[in-house]
């Protein structure tokens, strides 16, 4: 089954495509709730791993690689029809990160990348994926109140850290894709220092900015479609200086 989830019908006549990777034991069909409203002319996509939503019966992805290879081939022909955009959240960012690599090593780069709410890729390196901490899954864990969900996702969401076993961060930063880190002012999960190393993973980095918002506030509609429209602010911006 495809990994891609599209929300809008912009179609052929949209100006760019935003692709929303989740946070880390999450799906994205969430997003259904924010598409009517998108910023105009944006083909609003997001990613669905196996194993939660519509996927539930799908086999979990046994790497990292193996999720890359599998968005990345989706993606190819959208970045060579018009600008594509990437937002990734908490880990779901690194997992944008390592798509926006093989898409500029395959000659169909995205234009954008904004990673939020998500450690630098430094700390993949040393975190004990294999077997993750009790006390680092019930941090990421949002607030559910049905046990039977609860168990559910932190199962999906210890899936989801195990794909970042053995992870090796790149020598080499993007350099056709521009990229912009954002955190909550009130996030104790991942605070803007955690996000430090972001700005060398792209010669083009536009910055860090900081909202009022906790760890789990910046998935919410009214936080994702500021981060929308600024795309597309960007994206549109873009465009009249290549035009």
């Amino acid at each position: 089954m495809t990994s891609l989830r599209s929300f809008t019908a912009a179609g052929d006549s949209a100006s760019a495509t935003v692709v929303v990777f989740p946070q880390a034991g999450a799906g994205c069909l969430g997003l259904h709730a924010i598409a009517a409203t998108s910023p105009a002319g944006l083909d609003l996509w997001g990613v669905q791993l196996p194993g939660r939503e519509d996927r539930l019966r799908d086999r979990p992805p046994n790497s990292l690689a193996e999720v890359v290879d599998s968005v990345s081939g989706e993606l190819r022909e959208t970045a060579h029809r018009r600008p594509l955009a990437l937002l990734g959240i908490s880990l779901g960012a690194t997992i944008a990160y390592e798509v926006a690599r093989t898409l500029e090593a395959d000659g169909a780069a995205p234009v954008a990348l904004v990673v939020v709410a998500a450690r630098s890729p430094e700390h993949w390196e040393l975190f004990p994926s294999a077997d993750p901490p009790p006390a680092e899954l019930t941090s990421l864990l949002p607030p559910i109140g049905d046990p039977e969900f609860a168990r559910h996702v932190r199962t999906t969401l210890r899936a989801d850290l195990r794909l970042m076993a053995g992870y090796e961060v790149p020598s080499a930063p993007l350099t056709r894709t521009w990229l912009r880190s954002v955190s909550g002012r009130r996030d104790r999960v991942v605070t803007a220092a955690h996000m430090a190393g972001w700005r060398e993973k792209s010669t083009d980095f536009r910055g860090h900015s900081v909202i009022d918002a906790d760890h789990h506030q910046l998935r919410e509609r009214d936080v994702l479609m500021g981060l929308l429209s600024d795309i597309a602010v960007e994206t549109a911006a873009g465009r009249a200086v290549r035009g």
